[in-house]
């Protein structure tokens, strides 16, 4: 097998793929309020970049005419014809990876639900598959379980992620450190893996990085930063902190928003569940007018040559994600 690499997400994209919302048991009682709010989300990224957005034919219809309120012109919007178990394409979603002669592969990690925490996976778990038969693309199917979520790259080398989350027995019991960075050297094209401690607290993956700390550019973090010692996420993020400080990289901050609760519990609230496309860089936000204004200063100031919005988030946070959690983009060869 050829040596396989992993682009970074500011590499130029064919496509963002997505996954509908289409069961409104995933939802109950805000169904309507999510679709839209998913809507306009791709409508937002479909005018800067192509969306393959996984949908049966049965919901299509649904998912067109709601997008269609924020986006008169569907043409930049294909529909992919799958039933998926959720929406976060982030997770069971294809990797694309290239290999030295250009060519596009896919790798295709198991996924279980985030150490089955949830009873239904195994049609997501199928879809890198299908997407390789669709795209007539190689493909490589690792056995162990890695979300797209757990990693993130610069695309000269260098993956971060969490021990809570790889180290955990619910995802692939035994595996070591150097076992994970084998894989990676393998299918990833990785030669350094920076180990983060553990994310936020109540994140329902038990700690993606793509909620805690991303690559921006070849040498830049933004990692989520909290200033209140009361919090619970303050000591987390103090030592993941001083981890990033060890490296050679730059570290840009960028502060939680105030603590949001839904049913009695904290919610794992991050503006660094961000997504960048081609010359767009979506951003959560979380109706706090200076929170929300502060983390676009700052990413505007990051992606000078980007148009950088946000998209208020608070109802996908009640399911546990946002904006990157539901995506997974697709660089061109």
């Amino acid at each position: 097998m050829s040596n396989l690499t992993m682009p970074p997400e500011w590499a130029p994209q064919t496509a963002v793929w997505f996954a509908w919302p289409a069961n409104k048991t995933w939802w109950p009682g805000n169904y309507e309020k999510v679709s839209n709010r998913f809507a306009a989300m791709i409508s937002k990224v479909s005018n800067f970049t192509k969306v393959k957005l996984i949908c049966t034919k049965t919901s299509q219809k649904d998912a067109e005419k709601k997008i269609f309120q924020s986006c008169p012109l569907l043409t930049n919007i294909e529909f992919v014809d799958y039933e998926t178990d959720d929406v976060w394409c982030r997770d069971f979603g294809p990797i694309f990876v290239f290999d030295e002669q250009n060519q596009q592969h896919i790798v295709n990690w198991q996924f279980n639900a985030w150490g089955a925490k949830f009873p239904n996976w195994q049609k997501d778990n199928s879809f890198p598959l299908t997407a390789a038969k669709m795209l007539s693309l190689p493909v490589h199917s690792p056995d162990i379980i890695l979300e797209g979520g757990a990693i993130d790259v610069n695309g000269s080398g260098t993956l971060i992620t969490t021990e809570e989350v790889l180290l955990n027995p619910n995802r692939n019991s035994g595996l070591s450190k150097k076992d994970y960075e084998a894989y990676f050297e393998k299918y990833l094209g990785i030669k350094n893996t920076v180990w983060l401690k553990r994310g936020l607290h109540n994140d329902d993956t038990d700690g993606h990085i793509d909620n805690l700390a991303r690559f921006v550019n070849g040498n830049t973090i933004v990692i989520a930063s909290e200033s209140d010692p009361a919090s619970p996420n303050y000591e987390n993020l103090q030592e993941n902190l001083a981890i990033l400080k060890k490296t050679n990289c730059n570290i840009i901050e960028i502060p939680l928003p105030d603590p949001i609760y839904f049913e009695d519990e904290m919610l794992p609230a991050s503006y660094i569940n961000f997504l960048i496309t081609n010359s767009l860089v979506l951003i959560p936000s979380f109706s706090q007018k200076e929170k929300d204004q502060q983390a676009l200063n700052i990413f505007k100031s990051i992606f000078p040559n980007h148009t950088v919005e946000a998209l208020d988030c608070i109802d996908f946070l009640q399911e546990g994600g946002a904006i990157h959690c539901l995506s997974q983009q697709q660089p061109k060869a």
